[in-house]
This record gives C-alpha cells, sequence and structure tokens, in this order.
C-alpha cells in the first residue's frame, strides 16, 4: 500500500515590531515605584498578563506572557520576594559597640575561649507540618491541616553554644522554658565536659549574646546565674550583648544554626531522640561538628531577682546604664556598652552592665 501523505515545510513567520522594546520601558515606567535611600532599585506591582492588557489597549499589539516576562528581564527585572532587611529601630552606638565586640574577640581568642550563645526558634512535637522538602517513594508525610499548639506532643527548645576558636557547637534540646536557669545550665554542661579540657589555662570566658531573650542585659536573674556559675568554675566571665536589632550578627545564628536548620530541614520532630539524632548530623566541609543532649528538666519561668543582688552602680550622666572603669586600660571619649562579670579571689561577683570607652592600646585586664 502506497502512502499518499504529503508533507508541507511552512517558514515560521516572525513579526518584528522595532519599537515594541521602547513602548513597554515607557509603559513600566508609569506604574514603577522605587526605594527612596537607593536609586537604583524600582518594582512594578503589575503581573505579565496586566501589561501585555495595557500594551494591546495602547498600540493594539497582543504580547504572549512570555515575551512580556523576557522584555521584562531585559530591562534589568527579577521576580523577588520582599526582603526583611529593615530594622525597627535605631541604636545610636550601633558601630561602636560592634568595634568594641570585635576588639574583645581579637583580645580574648588568644588565651581565652570566646562563645557564641543563642536559643533557636523553638519548635513541637508531633505530626506538624514543618517548611522543607525530603526523599520520598509513593508519597509525601502527611502532617495536620492546621498547627494548633494543642495538637503538638512536647516543646522543642535548642540552645546553642559556638566555640568561635575550634568551630564546635554544642546543642541542649529543653522541653520547658529559655529561662536563665536553662541557659546557664547549658553553659555549665559545656564547661565541665568540654571546656575545662579544651581550656585548661583559660582565664577568662567570653559570651557573645542578643541584647534580647533569656540572656538580655534587662535581666537581674540571668546576672545572678553567672554569679554562681562564675564562682564554680573560678575565671572571670565577660558577657558582650550585640546592639539591639543586630542579633542576626552574632556568630552562632550565620555559623551554626543555618547549618542546623538545613538538616533539620523538611523532617518532622516525632520525639526528642529523633530531634537529636537530626542535629548530631550537622557538618560541614569546614569541619564544624555539633555534640547534642536531651535536657528535659522542667524550668520555673517568672523567678523575681532583687536588683540589689546585683552590685550595679548608676551614672549620673546616663542613668539607663552602669558604667566601670577598667584597670590598666588606656581608654578614649568613644563610649560603649556591655555586660561584665568579674570572679575574684575575694569571692567577690559583680556582674555590671556598663558603658567603658574603647581599649585604645588593646590590652583587657587580667
Amino acid at each position: 500500500m502506497i502512502n499518499n501523505d504529503v508533507v508541507v515545510v511552512v517558514e515560521k513567520k516572525t513579526f518584528h515590531y522595532p519599537d515594541s522594546q521602547a513602548q513597554l520601558r515607557a509603559l513600566i515606567n508609569q506604574h514603577k515605584a522605587g526605594s527612596p535611600t537607593k536609586p537604583d532599585v524600582y518594582w512594578i506591582h503589575l503581573k505579565p498578563k496586566e501589561i501585555a492588557v495595557l500594551y494591546f489597549t495602547q498600540y493594539g499589539v497582543l504580547f504572549s506572557h512570555g515575551f512580556i516576562k523576557r522584555a521584562l528581564f531585559g530591562l534589568g527585572y527579577r521576580y523577588r520576594k520582599i526582603h526583611k532587611a529593615l530594622a525597627t529601630g535605631v541604636y545610636a552606638n550601633r558601630d561602636v559597640q560592634f568595634k568594641i565586640i570585635f576588639n574583645l574577640v581579637l583580645i580574648m581568642s588568644l588565651q581565652s575561649p570566646v562563645l557564641s550563645i543563642d536559643c533557636k526558634k523553638k519548635e513541637r512535637l508531633g505530626t506538624l507540618y514543618r517548611d522543607g522538602k525530603s526523599d520520598s517513594q509513593g508519597g509525601s508525610q502527611e502532617a495536620y491541616d492546621h498547627d494548633y499548639p494543642y495538637l503538638g506532643e512536647g516543646k522543642v527548645i535548642p540552645h546553642g553554644i559556638f566555640d568561635l576558636q575550634k568551630n564546635l557547637g554544642f546543642i541542649t534540646i529543653g522541653s520547658s522554658s529559655e529561662t536563665a536557669a536553662f541557659i546557664v545550665d547549658n553553659l555549665r554542661w559545656w564547661w565541665f565536659n568540654f571546656g575545662i579540657n579544651d581550656y585548661p589555662d583559660a582565664r577568662n570566658l567570653l559570651l557573645l549574646c542578643d541584647a534580647g531573650g533569656g540572656n538580655s542585659y534587662r535581666h537581674h536573674v540571668f546576672k545572678k546565674e553567672l554569679q554562681t556559675f562564675a564562682k564554680e568554675i573560678g575565671i572571670d566571665i565577660i558577657v558582650a550583648h550585640y546592639p539591639p536589632y543586630a542579633s542576626k550578627w552574632n556568630p552562632i545564628e550565620h555559623r551554626l544554626f543555618c547549618h542546623v536548620h538545613q538538616t533539620m530541614s523538611g523532617q518532622m520532630f516525632k520525639d526528642y531522640e529523633f530531634v537529636k539524632t537530626l542535629i548530631d548530623k550537622t557538618s560541614t566541609k569546614q569541619g564544624l561538628k555539633v555534640t547534642v543532649r536531651i535536657n528535659l528538666k522542667d524550668y520555673q519561668t517568672g523567678i523575681k531577682t532583687d536588683k540589689n543582688q546585683v552590685d550595679e552602680k548608676k551614672n549620673s550622666t546616663t542613668p539607663n546604664y552602669t558604667r566601670t572603669k577598667l584597670q590598666n586600660c588606656s581608654l578614649n571619649s568613644a563610649f560603649i556598652y556591655f555586660s561584665f562579670l568579674k570572679y575574684s579571689k575575694s569571692n567577690s561577683y559583680t556582674p555590671q552592665y556598663f558603658q567603658i570607652t574603647i581599649m585604645s592600646n588593646h590590652q583587657f585586664p587580667q
């Protein structure tokens, strides 16, 4: 049998609109908004479909959505989410405080441990949805369609310690609350199991932490717990708080928690042991390793501490802060504040939240 079908090759027609780019640019410019501080940042509220309709209305030519997308790309537009980057407040001495923290880390890391501490986002155990993806066969894992708290089977409170010199992470998984006692218990676990062996000759301990949370500079109970801890270990403890609205600069955020987040992504938390197994797997090519423990102790909240138990002397010129002059330091006139807890041979423990001036000779008192 002879096949009499005829194949006809038709050349694809291409229509050229030489003024389309200029017309699209003019049309988009009518609907764009821009940043008041960055002259090269613009955005539009129109979708490609809406731009195509507007162009057809004005010029009588209907372009496809794909053509509009390519045209937007050629004009420098990208499809982006809104970026959370603006601080909700302003702190006057922000830059100065960052310089002080940098100097403290530089000086103390030569002989003493420098730890960055913080509490990661609190989660819940149970069949609850969590962001992320995982490899599955035959279908996806199923979770409740709503994340009501009563559907959870317990709280997951990961408090982390990051050793800047050794690139090591230590995380305690709690189930109660992020209290000062819980934070200091984590420090105590780190010191008596790891720190005392890694830093046998340490004379100081520097803690980097946020200005808020359970380790806030406002909480006298946190200072009192540190007093007790300093008495136990017998060394000086210096606590440097990052400026308000600058918690993301805390090293633990971008050197430990970001990797832990990727390890736990897309997994439902069945029980505490499973959470521990997930975090234990966290590692990087740069040598990051994480040690995890579970602490199911119940910590009491709402504990009140008399501020008179913490030796703070108000400065008459800046009554919101206390001020102490460090001995053996050459000082200038640029002020900055951070928390300081001193252990002395006379068993006097004086935590202070104070202003100090920058140490121009880069010496820290022994």
